[in-house]
C-alpha cells in the first residue's frame, strides 16, 4: 500500500493497496477495483465484498475464505483524488470531469507498473460497481488511447472491463 501521484503539479496523490494473487502465480491477471459513490473508497470493496481481508461484526479483521485474490492480483485505488485516503495539496488537483479522472488514474497506473514491473505484462482488467460505471469506461478508453502513442512510458496490457450495476447514464 502507499500513494501514487495522479497530478504532480497539484501534488495530488491516490492511495492504493495491492495484493498479489494468493496462488503465487506471478502472471495472474491484475484486476483494478474502483468503487462507486461517487466518492466511495475502494477499500469498501476490499473489506466488504471480495478482497482477501474482511471486517467482522466485532470490528476485528480476518482472512476472507472466498476471495477474488485466490486467483487474481487485486489493486484497489481510492479514486478520484479526494476519495478515501487520496488527497491533493491544491484545489485544482480535484477532478472536474471524467477526462480528469481518467488522466489522473492513468498517471497513477503508469507509476504502479513502473514500480511493480513484474506485473506490467500481465492481463489487466478494470472493474467496478455503481458510479464506477463512469470511471471504468473512462480509464479503459484512456488506456486504449495512450497505448497507441509510441512515446508512452508504459503500455498497460488492457484485457477487459467489467462493471456491476454500473451507473452509465447520464
Amino acid at each position: 500500500s502507499g500513494y501514487l501521484t495522479g497530478n504532480k503539479t497539484c501534488n495530488s496523490n491516490m492511495f492504493f493497496w495491492f495484493f498479489p494473487a494468493q496462488n503465487g502465480n506471478r502472471s495472474a491477471p491484475v484486476l483494478l477495483w474502483l468503487q462507486g459513490g461517487p466518492g466511495a473508497t475502494s477499500l469498501f470493496g476490499l473489506f466488504n465484498e471480495h478482497g482477501p481481508i474482511q471486517v467482522n461484526n466485532d470490528g476485528s479483521l480476518s482472512e476472507r475464505p472466498i476471495t477474488w485474490n485466490s486467483l487474481y492480483s487485486l489493486l484497489y485505488i481510492d479514486n478520484p483524488v479526494g476519495t478515501g485516503y487520496s488527497f491533493t495539496s491544491n484545489d485544482e488537483g480535484y477532478a472536474r470531469s471524467q477526462d480528469d479522472v481518467a488522466r489522473d488514474l492513468h498517471s497513477a497506473l503508469t507509476q504502479f507498473f513502473q514500480i511493480y514491473t513484474d506485473y506490467a505484462s500481465n492481463p489487466f482488467y478494470v472493474t467496478g460497481e455503481s458510479y464506477a460505471g463512469k470511471y471504468v469506461p473512462s480509464i479503459g478508453y484512456k488506456i486504449h488511447v495512450e497505448n497507441q502513442n509510441p512515446q508512452v512510458k508504459v503500455k498497460i496490457n488492457l484485457a477487459g472491463l467489467s462493471m456491476g450495476n454500473g451507473w452509465t447514464d447520464p
